[in-house]
């Protein structure tokens, strides 16, 4: 996962995407599919550090895993059927993805708030 981050000779694809905006470049089919593997691991982060914390889900993080799943969709497509960088080492962080998307969707960590008994102390004198 970590070889998109540094694809094309070490340069972030996200200094392409700027590239495009400050200065006057086209981008390829290559370019923009390094620019999808940079946000769909950026977001599989989040949504794995989310899962650890076991944080609730809400809009914005229900919309970056829309955002996550329209970037990783079709590169895990392209990395099965050309065998990129072994084709079934994906599966795993796939399978990963499908379960985040399922929680995130869910609710996240949004438990049914049970009610905890009060202690009372008696002081015996």
């Amino acid at each position: 996962m970590l070889l998109a981050l540094f694809a094309d000779g070490g340069k972030m694809p996200i200094l392409k995407l700027v590239k495009v905006f400050t200065e006057d470049i086209t981008l390829d089919m290559n370019d923009l599919l390094s620019i999808m593997a940079f946000f769909a691991i950026l977001i599989l982060l989040i949504m794995i550090t989310g899962w650890i914390f076991d944080v609730s889900s809400n809009l914005f993080l229900k919309i970056l895993v829309v955002i996550g799943c329209i970037c990783g969709i079709p590169n895990t497509i392209i990395s099965l059927l050309l065998f990129i960088g072994g084709g079934f080492l994906i599966v795993p962080a796939a399978i990963l993805a499908i379960y985040l998307t399922y929680w995130y969707f869910k609710g996240g960590a949004d438990y049914p708030m049970e009610q905890k008994p009060n202690i009372i102390l008696k002081i015996k004198s």
